[in-house]
């Protein structure tokens, strides 16, 4: 009966997943073969915000936020800020219109941990079926060859789903990367003003909004060793952690 159960959610699955498997992307492609080039003018343009960071007055900051980005803080309205924090990070990550974005991300995450509960259940059974006493082993024969079918199944389909989120976080990052100048001044300039006035719910307002960005960009190299085709997504990782943090160390402060 437990097996049944097993075998029509794995159906489920499989039927689920379909829709997210997708076709390589030839573009993804020729974006790793300029590694190199990324990795440099990405290290040229963090230099070159922190630079402007640092030389900027809170006027001038408040300037740009509201000119640039169309934002400006309003203490009798502050859900006017959150509406507009979310449809920036929203125009980079979670555009609906885009094949990829940080709401297929999720699923996928979803999914995948759904598979490992599967196959981690059906790991404890297979065991037990193994090691009953060998009298009845004859009798178990069946049931461990279906545990080993649907073991392959799950397993072979979570392989392809954790590629699928890797290819789908690296075409996210990308995109994150290609308009980092603006993500990184845009946040940037936000926190120094946050601090200035001390706004500290709102700091911890934008802390959150930086978690969606390292929640896209995290599963672009799995869990595997450093690759150096891997650097600019660990180099963007990075840069937005050290946001996020100087906002703890400077609530901290206050």
């Amino acid at each position: 009966m437990k097996l049944l159960k097993i075998e029509k959610r794995i159906d489920i699955l499989e039927t689920i997943c379909e829709q997210f498997l997708s076709q390589v992307d030839d573009n993804s492609i020729n974006k790793i073969e300029n590694m190199s080039l990324k990795v440099k003018a990405f290290d040229e343009i963090v230099a070159e915000c922190k630079e402007e960071i640092e030389s900027s007055s809170i006027e001038h900051k408040i300037h740009i936020l509201k000119l640039l980005y169309g934002l400006e803080i309003d203490e009798n309205n502050m859900a006017i800020l959150d509406e507009s924090l979310d449809d920036y990070v929203n125009s980079q990550i979670n555009n609906l219109h885009m094949k990829v974005n940080e709401r297929k991300i999720n699923i996928l995450k979803n999914i995948i941990s759904s598979i490992t509960s599967i196959i981690e259940e059906l790991v404890v059974d297979y065991k037990i079926t193994l090691n009953l006493n060998l009298s009845w082993y004859r009798f178990q024969g069946k049931k461990l060859n279906k545990q080993r079918e649907f073991l392959t199944r799950l397993v072979n389909l979570k392989e392809k789903l954790e590629s699928e989120l890797e290819n789908d976080s690296q075409k996210i990052s990308f995109i994150i990367i290609e308009n980092f100048y603006n993500l990184y001044i845009f946040f940037s300039f936000l926190i120094s003003l946050l601090v200035y006035e001390k706004r500290e719910i709102l700091l911890i307002e934008i802390a959150n909004r930086l978690d969606r960005y390292i929640e896209v960009i995290e599963p672009s190299f799995s869990d595997r060793f450093l690759h150096y085709d891997d650097m600019i997504y660990h180099y963007a990782l990075y840069e937005i952690r050290e946001l996020k943090n100087k906002i703890f160390t400077e609530l901290a402060l206050q």
